[in-house]
């Protein structure tokens, strides 16, 4: 198919640095002057263990492997794979994600990363309200950041306003038809998250498949009223409008036939979908049309949760790392 792309993914230089950067500011981790510390649920897979490493070397923070440790330490003779500097928690793959989890709220480690584990499985396990990491009274939402494979080229045109172009979107693989509530709470945490990537004001979209609210179309009224609440509550840290279509939010050729103005308007450097329907067709789109690294991870708990999928590229599992160190480093 011509539509798809064969350029290979690759983790934004910026995001790299400014995690490091970010991480030294604040003082190393959560115990002031040591490194921060990842937990990865389900070791036992060479892929898990390259992304450690990937991790290691990119001077990110040190990592906890948890799983059946001699299945780790095998794979590890198998291909070579340095383990220095890792820790290893011993237990069963089904137990690897409820460990991971009593880390995480013990304060051993400051992000939970999926390794070979079930996605359901490792959710469940770090959603559970006794167990988890969840916080009494507030949302999980998963946040994409998406950069384009030319993100490090110097010569790459930017958005217009001298910020190198992302995307951040939101929410495609937690919340399958959040309520205005959790849209609203995923707005604020888009923003806030913008402004650690360097945004110095992030402009947000509120998605639809009109610029014009209308009866007919549900989701154009609740994304008029969301973008409202945005304006009237986030108008300190960012620009929000809505509802936009995808086009208008972000191609500024198609805003100006539509004759759509605003600060948001084909400018947009995130997105509020709808409904994981939508989300996720357009995370799949701009990686496997556009060629972007999407980092993904879910916030709102004791932890940022890196949320990997099979299909990830190893770049795209390195960003994810470093946009949990990123928003682990806000608090």
């Amino acid at each position: 198919m011509g539509f798809f792309t064969n350029l290979e993914p690759i983790c934004s230089a910026d995001l790299l640095s400014r995690a490091r950067r970010l991480s030294t500011k604040a003082g190393g981790g959560a115990s002031g002057g040591e490194p921060m510390r990842f937990a990865l649920a389900g070791a036992e897979s060479l892929t898990a263990l390259e992304g450690a490493v990937a991790i290691r070397s990119a001077g990110l923070g040190l990592v906890t492997l948890v799983g059946e440790k001699s299945r780790i330490l095998a794979l590890s003779r198998e291909h070579r794979v340095s383990l220095y500097s890792m820790e290893i928690v011993d237990c069963a793959n089904e137990a690897a994600s409820s460990e991971a989890a009593r880390l995480a709220r013990e304060g051993t480690v400051q992000v939970v990363m999926k390794g070979s584990v079930k996605t359901d499985q490792f959710m469940r396990a770090l959603l559970n309200r006794e167990s988890g990491v969840r916080l009494s009274g507030k949302r999980m939402l998963h946040i994409f950041y998406i950069t384009p494979p030319d993100i490090n080229d110097a010569n790459a045109e930017d958005s217009g306003s001298g910020e190198r172009r992302g995307i951040m979107l939101s929410d495609c693989a937690v919340n399958v038809a959040p309520d205005e509530e959790t849209k609203r709470e995923a707005l604020s945490l888009m923003a806030r998250l913008g402004c650690r990537l360097g945004f110095s004001r992030p402009r947000i979209a509120v998605l639809s498949a009109s610029e014009k609210e209308m009866d007919s179309m549900p989701s154009s009224l609740e994304a008029g009223r969301v973008a409202r609440w945005g304006q009237e509550n986030l108008s300190d840290v960012a620009d929000i409008e809505g509802p936009l279509s995808f086009d208008v939010a972000l191609v500024p050729k198609a805003a100006s036939i539509k004759d759509v103005s605003g600060a948001v308007a084909g400018a947009a450097n995130g997105l509020l979908v709808s409904e994981i329907v939508a989300g996720n067709a357009i995370f799949k789109s701009l990686v496997w049309v556009g060629g972007g690294c999407a980092a993904g991870i879910v916030l709102g708990g004791m932890v940022p949760i890196v949320l990997t999928s099979r299909a990830d590229s190893a770049a795209a599992r390195l960003a994810s790392a470093a946009l949990a160190l990123i928003a682990t480093c806000e608090k």
